[in-house]
C-alpha cells in the first residue's frame, strides 16, 4: 500500500522525525483559528520534532517550546538549527509537574497527554483574548479538555479537519484511493 502524500513545504522534508507530528493540515488550522501573528508570543507544550514549533516560528514574533524527553528535544533543536529560525528557545520540562515561565502569552499551543491537568495554569498564562490550542490523539483526551476549559474560558470549541485529495486526469477527476483523513482532535478555548 502505498504511503500518504503529505505535502510538507520544502525545508519540512529534510527533517528528522522522532516522535509523531502535527500534520499541515492541523497546523494550518491552529493558526488560523488563533490568529497567530508577527507580534505574538507563543509557548509550546510537548515540541516532539518540532515540526510545530517551525510552523509557529515562521510567524510568531517568539516561541518558548517545552519538552520533558531528551530525545526529543534533541530532534527538535536539531531541526530548528537546519531551517535557521532564531526565535525560538527550548526548556527542558515536564510541564503537568512544573509549570512554564512565560505570562501575558498570545497561544499556549498544546500537544501532551493529559492537558486537562494545565487549564487553570494555561488560562492564568494568557494575556486576555489569547487561546489555548490543542492537538488531542484521543476522543476522551478531548472531551476531557474541553469541559475542562468551559470552567475558565469564555469561548471553548472541537474540531476535527478531513481532507481528501483528487487525482485529477484526462478521463476523469474523483478522490483518491487512499488518504490522511483522520489525525487528532483540535481543541480551541478562547480567554
Amino acid at each position: 500500500m502505498k504511503k500518504p502524500e503529505f505535502h510538507f513545504p520544502e525545508p519540512f522534508n529534510k527533517l528528522k522525525r522522532g516522535p509523531a507530528i502535527i500534520q499541515p493540515k492541523d497546523a494550518g488550522m491552529f493558526i488560523a483559528y488563533t490568529g497567530l501573528n508577527k507580534n505574538s508570543r507563543v509557548a509550546e507544550l510537548g515540541s516532539g520534532s518540532g515540526f510545530m514549533t517551525i510552523y509557529l516560528a515562521q510567524i510568531a514574533k517568539e516561541v518558548t517550546s517545552y519538552e520533558m524527553r531528551d530525545e526529543f528535544l534533541e530532534i527538535a533543536k536539531s531541526n530548528i538549527k537546519k531551517v535557521g529560525l532564531e526565535n525560538v528557545e527550548f526548556k527542558k520540562r515536564n510541564v503537568v509537574e512544573e509549570w512554564i515561565d512565560e505570562t501575558d502569552l498570545d497561544l499556549i499551543l498544546c500537544d501532551i497527554r493529559d492537558p486537562e491537568k494545565v487549564v487553570e495554569k494555561m488560562y492564568s498564562s494568557l494575556k486576555e483574548g489569547g487561546f489555548v490550542a490543542a492537538h488531542c490523539l484521543q476522543i476522551e483526551q478531548a472531551k476531557a479538555l474541553h469541559l475542562e476549559c468551559e470552567k475558565y474560558f469564555k469561548k471553548v470549541f472541537t474540531l476535527e479537519n478531513i481532507i481528501r485529495e483528487y487525482a485529477v486526469r484526462d478521463f476523469g477527476v474523483r478522490p483518491v484511493h487512499q488518504g490522511l483523513l483522520h489525525t487528532a482532535y483540535l481543541v480551541f478555548a478562547r480567554k
